[in-house]
């Protein structure tokens, strides 16, 4: 049996919970230094608490330690990894091969997307030194993993399947650093993709002014599931961990579901699994439209196919609801706004729309009225707008829908048998959970035949079956005494309950992490030389490289604070091709058929086009 998992981020301890309980087989989450989102960390007491309530599950918890890491880090970062270790962390998603000269803890190691495992060569080349699992980059196509997944079959395979997206290639982005030296490689982010740049040509004539030239839109991959799994993709990444509590809820829960239902066709549930145990029935509808995103994008995974980048905005989108039939803004007690819309439409929603100028503007709902057939939703702003006839119209806050999963309070719950039967001085109930655990509990007690026994079977099955908030639900019951005995409703509660707590004990005590003893090897690394690209800022990381043959070492732009003629950022999301200027597809307009820059207030950056690997490089210039 292979196993799928679903694994989803964690903010914090109370959002962990909730992507398990909505069917996360395994959670991401950051300690209080030392992860890339540095704006997302969580003590140990609240790891291990996670840590806790996910092997109830059988569902893993992960811990991110994948920035790069200064000299003065080092014994403090390994201090870390053996406190997350003896909490009972599963895996660790590590970046800087400094942590690997350290004196580890049989932990498992997972390499993050930050470790740039773009090449088959790299990902074997980590496999060989004792690297369980990589982060796949979010760039690589179907074709280009299944070759990875070829070339080295023995590692497990995580992949990005929903979130943002960053701009360039994870860990070789130096554009933030250069601009405000808030480094991504240290979990500080500035996020500058996200900025109005123009583009301008050799000649000087601004091609695009104020765009949102590097923006991305929001992964979004559930259709291709099938085809990633068949590719050797065995863990589902979804991006989040600054994410909110509805967000995570809503979009776990409907992956969850798809995975689900791949398993569920065509049979593939013989050699398919999840990888944790439990069901979880919530009682909203998932709709990943519904929470935010800047509009979705399959990015590269059927090669270069989709548009990648929303030039005219970096803000959410939502969900596209409708276009504009009417508008009457000439009065102060009648503006309002017909939308053409089945969509149900409520006080308090937030809706936006494209303006005239090309920009993102967004309202609220102050009232609304909907005719009789639904197809027309008269809205009443709550501010004064500059809107057409046939505008779209959309929603990025749904108001009731975040309510429904805000207040959802399903519970993931595991299958129970419980059968009773009776000793010579009482009663015995036995339990057995869906993976073969089994307890009981006894109680000595006098026996009294009951005096009603009018659906006698039936209301003994709703005693044993008032399980509550457990983490179960019951699949069989089974009832062996000799006769209709008169059972108090406290007895049943306290055997039942006394049942449970014994599983829930077992199930953490006999989980079994997956230890590693990581050895050193001097396997020869892919190359002689490394670059500033390497990240290598901390002694021991040198020490690793040179263990493993590298002969020349340039230290990372975080230590030589060097910005000047190097690569700030690689991508796919090219602007010729966004701008139907591509220089393989396209036939080049006068204006494009020269170098190309690109400009913020204070700094211009040249393009590089390598048109061979598809890829857009972004350069600084002398400043």
């Amino acid at each position: 049996m292979e196993y799928i998992e679903l694994l989803s981020p964690a903010k914090n301890l109370e959002i962990g919970k909730a992507a398990i309980e909505m069917g996360a087989d395994s959670v991401y989450i950051g300690a209080e230094s030392f992860g890339a989102r540095l704006a997302a960390g969580n003590s140990l007491e609240d790891i291990e608490e996670l840590i806790n309530y996910a092997h109830i599950f059988n569902a893993q918890v992960y811990v991110t330690v994948n920035t790069i890491i200064f000299d003065n880090e080092l014994e403090e970062v390994e201090e870390l990894i053996h406190n997350l270790y003896n909490i009972g962390v599963d895996a660790l998603i590590i970046q800087d091969m400094g942590i690997l000269e350290m004196n580890l803890p049989p932990i498992t190691l997972h390499s993050s997307t930050q470790m740039n495992n773009i090449s088959k060569e790299k990902i074997d080349f980590l496999h060989k030194i004792g690297i369980k699992r990589v982060v796949l980059p979010r760039e690589l196509s179907i074709e280009e993993i299944r070759e990875i997944h070829n070339a080295v079959p023995e590692m497990e395979i995580e992949s990005f399947v929903h979130g943002a997206l960053c701009n360039g290639l994870s860990g070789q982005c130096y554009l933030s650093y250069d601009i405000t030296k808030r480094s991504g490689n240290r979990g500080e982010c500035s996020q500058p993709c996200r900025s109005h740049y123009d583009l301008i040509n050799a000649s000087g004539k601004t091609l695009a002014k104020n765009k949102h030239l590097l923006s991305p839109k929001d992964l979004s991959l559930s259709e291709y599931i099938p085809q990633m799994i068949e590719a050797g993709v065995r863990s589902f990444k979804i991006e989040g961990r600054l994410k909110d509590l509805d967000y995570v809820k809503n979009i776990t829960s409907y992956y969850s579901q798809e995975i689900n239902k791949f398993i569920d066709s065509n049979n593939n549930s013989k050699k398919y699994s999840r990888s944790s145990i439990g069901k979880t029935e919530i009682s909203f509808t998932p709709d990943i439209e519904r929470s935010f995103n800047r509009g979705f994008t399959s990015f590269n995974i059927e090669g270069k196919k989709d548009k990648i980048g929303n030039l005219d905005t970096a803000k959410a989108i939502g969900k596209y609801i409708g276009k504009v039939a009417d508008v009457n803004l000439s009065g102060r007690n009648h503006n309002f706004i017909q939308i053409s819309s089945s969509e149900d439409i409520s006080n308090g929603d937030g809706l936006c729309y494209f303006n005239s100028r090309g920009e993102l503007e967004g309202f609220l709902v102050n009232k609304v009225e909907a005719d009789k057939d639904q197809s027309l939703v008269t809205i009443v702003p709550n501010k004064n707008l500059e809107i057409k006839r046939l505008t779209k119209i959309y929603r990025n806050f749904d108001i009731q829908f975040s309510k429904q999963v805000e207040q959802d309070t399903s519970k993931r719950r595991i299958g129970i048998d419980f059968e009773l039967s009776e000793t010579p001085n009482g009663f015995i109930l036995k339990a057995r959970d869906e993976t073969g655990i089994e307890v009981e509990e006894s109680v000595e007690t006098e026996k009294q035949l009951a005096k009603n026994t009018d659906s006698y079977d039936e209301k003994l099955l709703k005693q044993i079956d008032k399980l509550g908030n457990s983490p179960f639900y019951l699949i069989n019951f089974k009832n062996t005494t000799t006769q209709n005995y008169f059972f108090p409703s406290s007895l049943i509660n306290s055997l039942r309950r006394v049942c449970c707590d014994k599983i829930i004990a077992l199930r953490k005590e006999t989980y079994k992490r997956k230890e590693f003893v990581f050895e050193k090897t001097d396997y020869p690394y892919i190359s002689k030389q490394l670059d500033y690209s390497s990240n290598v800022i901390n002694e021991k990381a040198k020490e690793f490289y040179l263990r493993h043959g590298v002969e020349e070492i340039t230290y990372g732009v975080e230590k030589t604070n060097l910005t000047k003629d190097i690569i700030l950022m690689r991508s796919k999301n090219c602007i010729r091709y966004a701008l139907g200027q591509c220089l393989i597809r396209d036939k080049q307009t006068p204006d494009f058929d020269q170098e190309l820059f690109l400009k913020d207030n204070e700094r211009t950056y040249k393009l590089i086009f390598d048109c061979k690997n598809c890829f857009m490089d972004i350069q600084a210039l002398e400043k």
